[in-house]
């Protein structure tokens, strides 16, 4: 039923029962165990894992691809998406409200944190994949070039780390100690829940303020293969076979909780580890504009360096990778960076040699991904090369005008923006982003943004599609697959000034 933005004024109001949201939401169930009525590649995600992450984004997004269906739905609900161009028309406080509790239908309560089945979430993230018989298969670090490159390939991507968001209602994005002793005990249960992973309790009030209104984050990372993933690759995988190991090495500072266990304050973005944890200008200013009576944060002092919670790789898994690789007879490929969007460069340069194989001359699209709105089953049609960015921020439009500078001009440049609805230290103006889409030889577009609301254009994930599937020529047929061989030698070629180092390992 159709609601007016008075009733969803109404739900969004942080002094309304949170459940009403929920029901909204299309009544996702909160009680153990979580069944879904589907079967396949479209069944619900389980309890404990969040559909909005990077891990669980992409996997979808690719296994929809390898399925040879686009992937429109980050949220998984048609009616939030059907309602979210209503809750754009929000005022600026009931549409944050919105977003907050719309992401907390996600969490967990932190008494069912014993009883999650995480061999159930491996289990549905081998799912979104057709179970047949493949060349190659990724595991290791979230990377949205990563997942272009297995849609090129025709091949799996298996993410080794993903969020569990525990419900924490009226928590302060800002007051960091508070949060990290209340998620001693939440931590605590996770590691004993799952004895083989990592956790890592990861606090960003910078790019992830709305969200941790209602939930605290708890990325978890396999230190060992989960049965379902071994399985999978043995069934996947002919002898022969790669296995590409996908690593990003950026580590964060952190205080350690366990031997297991570790508190990370920040996260890679706009914002630098010192701004994090010494202030300055823009923090202030961020803090002012928030009326937060502070001027800087003050986490507890970091004791430990770990990989970055969301996309670092933890290397213990390389123990179960190399030894499956020796039973079965994989060539093991290690593909090593420290910045995530520098394999961005290296996919890109990939789909134009692709594409110049297949007889096409160019210039090409490029189209911009950031974070989670991506579509590489629409980029192939359109025979449009693909640009991941991290999200919205400085860096990544530096990476972005960087990468432009050193190509011939695309015919158009079309960009994507992820919205965390935060104004948070280091987010590019949406002025930077127009100058960047002007600079092909036709002008460019945002995809699926409202430049007026963004980054508070929470919409943007329900149109991001519609907008893609406007663009043409869109051509009926996919390319062939993208060859191994030709892939490794430009990944070797272009590796060697790009910040990406490459070892193998033969059976």
């Amino acid at each position: 039923m159709a609601r007016s933005k008075e009733q969803l004024a109404s739900i969004c109001d942080p002094e309304t029962n949170w459940g009403r949201l929920c029901e909204v939401c299309d009544g996702r169930s909160h009680a153990m165990p979580h069944h879904s009525r589907l079967t396949g590649h479209r069944q619900n995600s389980p309890r404990g894992i969040a559909r909005f992450d990077s891990a669980a984004g992409m996997a979808q997004t690719l296994g929809s691809y390898l399925h040879g269906e686009e992937f429109r739905s980050l949220t998984g609900s048609g009616r939030l998406d059907r309602m979210l161009p209503l809750v754009n028309l929000l005022p600026e406080r009931p549409r944050e409200w919105f977003y907050s509790f719309a992401g907390m239908v996600e969490g967990v309560w932190p008494r069912e944190l014993p009883r999650l089945d995480f061999e159930g979430i491996a289990n549905w993230l081998v799912g979104l994949y057709p179970k047949k018989s493949y060349p190659s298969a990724f595991v290791g670090s979230s990377n949205g070039a990563i997942v272009h490159l297995a849609a090129a390939l025709g091949v799996p991507w298996l993410p080794q780390t993903f969020l569990c968001p525990v419900r924490h209602l009226a928590s302060d994005p800002d007051d960091a100690r508070t949060g990290f002793s209340a998620g001693l005990p939440f931590a605590q249960a996770l590691t004993e829940a799952a004895p083989d992973m990592a956790v890592h309790h990861m606090q960003d009030p910078n790019q992830d303020r709305l969200m941790l209104r209602t939930m605290s984050y708890y990325r978890l990372k396999h230190r060992r293969l989960p049965d379902a993933f071994r399985q999978a690759l043995a069934e996947w995988l002919p002898r022969a076979a790669t296995l590409y190991s996908v690593e990003c090495t950026k580590t964060w500072p952190v205080t350690r909780t366990g031997p297991r266990s570790v508190f990370q304050f920040g996260a890679l973005g706009g914002a630098t580890i010192d701004e994090y944890f010494h202030g300055g200008e823009r923090v202030r200013a961020y803090l002012a504009r928030y009326r937060v009576r502070r001027e800087r944060w003050e986490p507890p002092e970091p004791n430990d360096e770990a990989p970055e919670a969301e996309w670092g790789f933890e290397p213990a898994l390389l123990e179960d990778l190399q030894q499956m690789a020796r039973i079965h007879g994989w060539r093991l490929v290690r593909i090593r960076c420290e910045n995530p969007e520098a394999l961005s460069d290296i996919a890109a340069a990939a789909f134009q040699d692709w594409y110049h194989a297949l007889g096409l001359t160019g210039p090409f699209r490029l189209i911009v991904d950031s974070f989670v709105l991506m579509a590489p089953l629409r980029a192939q049609r359109l025979r449009a090369v693909p640009f991941w960015l991290l999200f919205g921020v400085d860096p990544s439009a530096e990476h972005l005008e960087r990468f432009l500078s050193g190509q011939r001009p695309f015919d158009e440049v079309d960009i994507m923006l992820f919205s965390h609805g935060t104004e948070g230290v280091g987010v590019a103006p949406i002025d930077a982003w127009r100058r960047l889409a002007a600079c092909g030889r036709r002008p460019g577009r945002l995809l699926g943004v409202d430049p007026q609301r963004y980054p508070r254009d929470f919409a943007t994930f329900a149109r991001f599609h519609r907008d893609l599937e406007k663009l043409g020529p869109v051509l009926p047929e996919l390319p062939p697959p993208l060859p191994l061989d030709r892939f490794e030698s430009l990944l070797r070629s272009y590796a060697k000034g790009s910040g990406i180092e490459l070892s193998e390992s033969t059976p």
